[in-house]
């Protein structure tokens, strides 16, 4: 039987393999490979925030480059964007004087509808819907909306077939090929898959993948998603907020539940997620949440609620991606991992890895998320207030 060759083969079929498979379809012969099923992974279970949150505000062309993509593919192969303002309350002016600092290249991008509003600008524009005892004010960016993760991940899977590149599942990729320094190919589901050069887009399972040629260093993570029954129907003009650790948003298609996100844990050394949410986290939304959405007097939660991904999301040290052909690795192999915000950002991540196959002009530099960054990386680290995995679960202990 003779090997089957490609131009590209790209290891992930989530938000970012997939952008990355759109962008270079048209004139490549391009194969995803995905372990599982389409966005099965993190793209599949995400909250669906579309946003620009504060690790990327420093990369305003990238950050209007993604908002720019989603509104494009507004409409086609079945994709639905649900237009959205993302609101940042804060406690304390301090905190207020950061936000503006850090969203400094947004604020004063022209025509980039952002702006930090005080309590009183917030609650005019939404009256009665926020509890504004205790806050200052908040960041308002009007430039963000809501998808459904799953459903995105299967209409860019279309988009990629339409343009002639090939998607697989239920395929496992259990090695990148090498030969004189260059990746040939990869060994997948008992096949060897010829290719000039490996995208691996995997999420957390990248590191693994590449451990042969270089070490990428993250740490595995789970966040939460619960939903919460509000006392009224709510209407399209709800926002999506953040406030006291808690992410939450009207779902559409239902009218009266939030999804409240949050509850970011590291996991154990080789430990898989569990199946719910620790105990700690429901008594964290129980007390937190009726002090903020005036639209939830008790907490009560609704069936349906789960991990951001089943098998875990990865963060670097820095909580920048790695977006990268790097040096110490063979000609050819292409990571792309741990992307903060990666529905957010995945047209970018497309655009990038595009660039480093072909050597194209890359959207921006592509040296903040160099993997040579990390030369001595930390043995453990601490980032983004993720908290230790706890062992208490409604379900039992972990």
């Amino acid at each position: 039987m003779t090997d089957r060759r490609f131009d590209v083969v790209i290891v992930g079929a989530g938000a970012s393999g997939l952008c990355a498979a759109r962008e270079l379809a048209p004139d490549h012969d391009v194969l995803v490979l995905e372990a599982g099923s389409i966005g099965g992974g993190a793209s599949g279970s995400a909250a669906g925030f579309v946003s620009c949150f504060e690790d990327w505000a420093r990369y305003p062309d990238a950050v209007e480059r993604a908002i720019d993509a989603f509104e494009a593919f507004d409409g086609r192969y079945g994709f639905e964007l649900h237009e959205r303002p993302y609101v940042e309350l804060v406690e304390t002016e301090a905190e207020a004087a950061r936000l503006r600092e850090a969203y400094a290249p947004l604020l004063d991008r022209p025509g980039y509808d952002i702006a930090v509003l005080d309590a009183t600008e917030l609650d005019r524009r939404w009256p009665g819907l926020f509890d504004l005892e205790g806050f200052v004010g908040g960041l308002v960016n009007d430039e963000s909306a809501i998808v459904d993760g799953g459903a995105y991940a299967d209409s860019l899977a279309a988009c990629v077939r339409d343009r002639g590149g090939v998607v697989e599942t239920h395929s496992p990729v259990e090695r990148v090929l090498e030969a004189d320094g260059s990746v040939v190919g990869v060994d997948a589901a008992g096949e060897r898959i010829l290719a000039d050069a490996v995208v691996c887009a995997a999420g957390a399972q990248t590191p693994a993948l590449v451990a042969e040629f270089v070490d990428v260093p993250v740490r595995q993570f789970v966040y939460s998603n619960l939903r919460v029954e509000a006392d009224s129907r709510l209407d399209d003009g709800y926002p999506m907020v953040y406030g006291r650790d808690l992410w939450w948003r009207p779902e559409p298609g239902r009218e009266t539940t939030l999804l409240v996100s949050g509850g970011m844990y590291f996991l154990p050394e080789d430990g898989r997620p569990p199946r719910d949410a620790p105990s700690e986290y429901y008594d964290e939304i129980a007390a937190t949440l009726p002090t903020m959405a005036a639209d939830v007097d008790r907490v009560r939660f609704v069936n349906g609620s789960f991990h951001t991904c089943p098998k875990g999301s990865s963060i670097t040290p820095d909580a920048r991606p790695v977006l990268d052909e790097p040096a110490a690795a063979p000609v050819g192999l292409v990571i792309a991992a741990a992307v903060t915000a990666g529905i957010s950002m995945s047209p970018f991540t497309g655009a990038a890895v595009r660039a480093l196959v072909t050597g194209e002009p890359a959207p921006i530099s592509l040296d903040p998320f160099a993997l040579s960054r990390f030369d001595d990386p930390p043995a453990d680290f601490e980032v983004h207030g993720i908290r230790r995995m706890p062992t208490e679960f409604p379900s039992g202990r972990y």
